[in-house]
């Protein structure tokens, strides 16, 4: 056995010699996933023999399909190895075979290594949209281009995979939300680093042109602004507390009650009533309504009016003759009554004023006593045909039916005048520097008025909104509208007063202020001192007009604000660099002072990203954008916070003086009740109207 070992040994190394190679391994340095070209590589063979053992001795031949990728260096000191420049892209094979002794004999021991060469990522070049595109295709945002790489390449949008044709061409179609939509587009090819191209996009069902005929910013909305008065606002049937302090009105029943009360009746009492003497003279020294109850209901022509006048005193003086004799009339009268009238609420056009007419007023007394310093005028004055009850009879009757004449049809009409006037030729400064100066112009006039029986009263206010400067985007398609359609502005259930604001109509003022210019900035002044020195120019443009969008579902606030691609341009270091940026902020509605306010975040989310990056990116970073940009948002917010400041049109009380001097003092303060709800572009707001009399 002992003999047997080296007799097989030596079989295995040919009887004593060399050993044969019997396998071989190929490697390339360095390894990576890919290559570019002109990098040098090292192709090494590891051959070992039977037993794994390496041989170092033996020439391994390297060659390299296709033949032209690679160009073969000189061969270096190993008979194993030998170098390559890389020449072209694409998938490259090295071949590497064991020589064999028997130069008579083919190459049976070989193996392959395959790499990849890529000069960079694939070139994609979006053709359609472009950056700040303003697009309504109902069947979403369709994304063309073109790509190019040596191999296969994958594109995508927003995540979703896009058709790519043998030509390089490719085309996706997303859905498009309302407002600005970013849409990051990539190409890949699974080695190197991703192409990327960003941009914002606006989309909406529709547009409404923005210009008048000279070219300035202008929009007309039919109903741009509607309110909405409930039943409640008229009356919601709860009694008037005339007791508190102070006191408070909630409806407009409620406000007549106090004018009633209030009024001075003796002013449309003749005096003298009777002036005939010796046989009859009589005089009202002083009459007042007490305890007055007012019921409002409202009608498919305006409202239906019931008074009652609980307590109606007149203090008489005067003298009645009755069978030669001389009765005085010095007593107190009182008395009870009821009142009805139908009220006609109209207005004939958008230019005339809106009319309020009080129908045929039936007045009544329900009860009729009186207390006398004589108890024959008592007794006279009890008989029913008498002369003197007659005479007060009538004299009550008509001035209670004067006193309803005077003072109903006057306060309609100031609270609806209000109404119909309360938009006419505003104009708001705005001037918050670094931002230019925008005169706003709005006007409005109630061009709807529609009563519905038992339910409300609606108005609608056809508005306008523009400025006085010439459009610096007279390309735009317009105001982005998300209802296209004409309906009425959805109000629902029950309450008091409801204001529908259209989103087109807000939307119409940012508009206006981005087309006066409102985003062309010159930001060089405001720059941080980290790059000031740096920096010779700045200037931010927005391609897109501000825009206000409902919240999507993972959303709490009322709206959302969004100021989309908006570029930085700058000079750096002598060159130019150019960033672009998303702003999105949620924003609030507030009801105060009588006007619809809006409450932006503090702080918005800002996505930054990069159109021409500077030769020394660490300089200038999409930080420092970042932060340029929230130091600039204070003073671009409290611009557009005031130009979306809207006064709301609300009903007056007029010179309610001087009906009653006591109410001078009532005020009417207008408070939200509930959060604002945008419903098929119209933002409703619920609210109550309070008087408040001290």
């Amino acid at each position: 056995m002992k003999r047997l070992t080296p007799c097989l040994l030596a079989l295995a190394t040919a009887c004593g010699g060399a050993p044969d190679p019997a396998h071989i391994e190929a490697v390339i340095a360095p390894s990576r996933t890919w290559y570019h070209t002109t990098e040098r590589v090292e192709l090494t063979g590891i051959v070992t023999d039977v037993f794994g053992e390496p041989i170092e001795d033996v020439e391994v031949a390297w060659t390299v399909e296709p033949s032209a990728a690679a160009e073969r260096e000189p061969p270096g000191e190993s008979p194993r190895s030998q170098a390559f420049t890389l020449g072209t892209e694409g998938r490259v094979v090295f071949t590497g075979c064991v020589v064999p002794r028997d130069e008579t004999l083919p190459p049976t021991i070989c193996d392959t290594v395959a790499v990849r060469v890529d000069d960079g990522m694939p070139a994609l070049e979006v053709t359609s949209p472009t950056p700040g595109a303003e697009l309504e295709d109902a069947e979403g945002i369709v994304v063309t281009g073109s790509v190019a790489d040596r191999g296969m390449v994958n594109v995508y949008v927003n995540g979703a995979p896009a058709t790519v044709d043998a030509l390089g061409q490719f085309e996706a179609t997303i859905e498009g939300f309302f407002g600005v939509n970013h849409l990051v587009v990539t190409a890949s090819d699974g080695l190197t680093d991703v192409s990327e191209v960003e941009m914002d996009v606006l989309w909406a069902p529709a547009y409404s042109p923005a210009l008048d005929a000279e070219g300035r910013p202008s929009l007309v909305l039919d109903d741009g602004l509607s309110l909405w008065l409930g039943q409640d606002f008229f009356d919601d049937a709860v009694p008037l507390d005339r007791t508190a302090t102070p006191v408070q009105t909630r409806d407009l029943a409620d406000i007549m009650e106090l004018v009633l009360a209030s009024l001075d009746v003796t002013g449309v009492i003749p005096d003298p009533v009777i002036d005939d003497p010796p046989s009859f003279t009589l005089r009202v020294t002083d009459a007042t309504i007490a305890d007055p109850y007012v019921e409002i209901d409202v009608t498919d022509d305006g409202a239906d009016l019931f008074v009652r006048l609980g307590t109606i005193e007149a203090d008489t003086s005067g003298l009645l003759q009755v069978e030669g004799t001389s009765l005085p009339l010095t007593g107190t009268v009182r008395a009870s009554g009821v009142a009805f009238a139908q009220m006609s609420i109209r207005k004939e056009s958008p230019d005339a004023e809106i009319e309020v007419t009080l129908g045929e007023l039936l007045v009544g007394l329900e009860s009729l006593d009186g207390t006398f310093v004589s108890e024959e005028t008592a007794a006279v004055f009890r008989l029913a045909e008498g002369l003197f009850r007659t005479t007060l009879e009538t004299l009550l009757v008509d001035a209670l039916r004067g006193t309803l004449e005077d003072s109903v049809p006057a306060l309609l009409q100031d609270a609806f005048g209000a109404i119909d006037t309360a938009l006419m030729g505003q104009t708001l400064e705005l001037d918050s520097a670094p931002f230019p100066p925008v005169t706003l112009q709005i006007d409005g006039r109630v061009a709807d008025l529609r009563p519905t029986f038992r339910s409300q009263v609606t108005l609608g206010l056809r508005t306008e909104v523009g400025t006085d400067v010439m459009s610096l985007h007279p390309d735009s398609r317009g105001v982005a509208r998300l209802d296209v359609t004409d309906r009425a502005p959805p109000f629902f259930g029950d309450g008091s007063l409801k204001v529908g604001v259209r989103l087109a109509l807000l939307n119409a003022l940012l508009h206006a202020l981005w087309s006066s210019g409102l985003l062309d900035v010159d930001a060089s002044a405001i720059l941080p001192d980290s790059i000031g020195g740096l920096v010779s120019e700045a200037r931010i443009l927005g391609r897109l007009p501000p825009v206000l969008r409902p919240p999507r579902p993972e959303e709490e606030d009322d709206l959302i604000l969004t100021l989309g691609q908006l570029e930085l341009d700058l000079t750096f270091q002598g060159e130019p660099v150019r960033y672009a940026v998303t702003l999105d902020a949620g924003v609030n509605l507030d009801v105060a002072d009588n006007r619809i306010s809006i409450l932006l975040d503090e702080e918005p989310e800002v996505r930054v990203w990069t159109l021409q990056a500077p030769s020394n990116p660490r300089a200038l970073t999409a930080d420092t954008v970042r932060t340029l940009l929230l130091d600039l948002w204070p003073m671009l917010s409290g611009s557009l916070r005031e130009g979306l400041s809207l006064e709301v049109p609300l009903p007056s009380l007029g010179d309610l003086g001087g009906l009653a001097p006591e109410l001078a003092d009532l005020r009417l303060t207008l408070a939200q009740t509930e959060r604002a709800r945008p419903r098929r572009g119209v933002l409703v707001i619920e609210a109550e109207l309070t008087g408040t009399l001290p």
